[in-house]
């Protein structure tokens, strides 16, 4: 009994160390990093506008308003409960940050089912590839506009009473703050407190941990199975007749969304658990990981989009075609200049080079789409 209560001890300080003193300077790598990753993304879609293209904008920017959501919320956090800065305390700060937790959960939601309905569209797209008709993209323009109008609807409906699962409140002091600085004593602060109707803060909980987290990932355990069905019929069609380069392509692209379906159930499957079982149970862990979990949501969510603009060879060359990354590119080269070129052989021809020209040649660069294939 003893050695349990030793381990829960050491497990709480670790946690409380973790959220005081690490938490915040990842958080803020992640999301400094994170945003200007989908910030550069959005501007390279922008610039190669299709169906797919739009929705992969739509996606980035949920994960974008996540970042600069956790930012903020990380700053209001440290600015209030480490600094104990008295502006903080003010009812239009706490507004702000009861806000922010209504946007943390409708960026998160929306970003789950952002990925739920890349799986749903690569398996239709996979059965399209495998039909008589394989050459007509089945991602249209309206498909592409439904997709994303219902993605946050749902997202809108289902957070409406989750912004009433708290609210601000006017506290005599801060307790935390006052025990440290003494000048806070009996200074009135707005603080977020949960509701009081339990049946409210029930609905929420479970409406979101049901919606965000474990129905999500059983529909993409379901979904990862049936994609690699269609993948293993889409091998045998290509045995006897089809395009290689193309079916190559295909499989590297539902390989990484397979990659990003399997990160998004390892991640979020087991909040879900938790969760549900911290309603069944006296388990309080769900509450006492709060910012291991939400590190893991905001890391994966960046995992998540690199992977996913990753896997297509037309994104990576217009990214590098970005005025701000060839800059970059020529600063690199000005201060670490690549070596010098072998020089050609005596006879003036170069093996090599004759080599890549044959293949060049024999390739059709097809440029009349900028299409992220799905």
């Amino acid at each position: 009994m003893s050695n349990s209560t030793d381990s829960s001890t050491v497990f709480e300080t670790f946690l409380l160390e973790y959220g005081r003193i690490f938490h915040p300077p990842m958080v803020l790598l992640l999301c400094i990093s994170g945003a200007l990753g989908h910030m550069l993304t959005i501007t390279t879609l922008s610039s190669m506008l299709n169906p797919t293209n739009m929705f992969l904008i739509s996606m980035s920017c949920s994960q974008l308003a996540l970042c600069i959501n956790f930012l903020y919320s990380t700053f209001f956090k440290f600015m209030s409960d480490q600094l104990c800065h008295p502006f903080f305390f003010s009812y239009y700060m706490a507004t702000t940050m009861h806000l922010s937790v209504t946007v943390s959960v409708m960026v998160h939601m929306s970003a789950v089912f952002h990925v739920v309905a890349l799986s749903l569209i690569r398996f239709f797209s996979l059965a399209q590839l495998s039909g008589i008709n394989s050459n007509v993209p089945w991602f249209t323009w309206q498909k592409s506009r439904i997709a994303i109008v219902v993605i946050y609807v749902s997202v809108i409906f289902l957070c409406i009473p989750l912004h009433f699962t708290s609210r601000v409140t006017e506290v005599s002091e801060n307790e935390g703050c006052a025990e440290r600085y003494p000048a806070l004593k009996n200074k009135v602060a707005y603080q977020l407190a949960y509701t009081q109707s339990m049946w409210l803060r029930n609905l929420n909980f479970w409406l979101f941990y049901l919606m965000a987290k474990v129905v999500p990932s059983i529909i993409l355990c379901l979904m990862t199975c049936l994609i690699l069905d269609q993948l293993k019929k889409i091998q045998v069609l290509s045995s006897r007749f089809s395009n290689v380069e193309r079916d190559k392509q295909h499989s590297r692209t539902t390989n990484m969304i397979l990659a990003i379906m399997v990160l998004f159930i390892i991640v979020e499957l087991p909040q879900g658990v938790l969760a549900v079982l911290s309603t069944v149970s006296s388990s309080t862990l769900i509450y006492e990981l709060g910012d291991l979990t939400e590190l893991l949501t905001l890391l994966s969510s960046i995992i998540i989009f690199t992977l996913l603009c990753s896997m297509n060879g037309k994104i990576r060359s217009a990214f590098k075609e970005l005025a701000c990354v060839r800059s970059i590119g020529r600063i690199f080269a000005t201060v670490c200049p690549p070596p010098s070129p072998v020089a050609a052989s005596t006879s003036g021809h170069d093996a090599l080079l004759e080599h890549n020209t044959i293949i060049i040649t024999n390739c059709h660069i097809d440029k009349s789409e900028n299409y992220a294939v799905l």
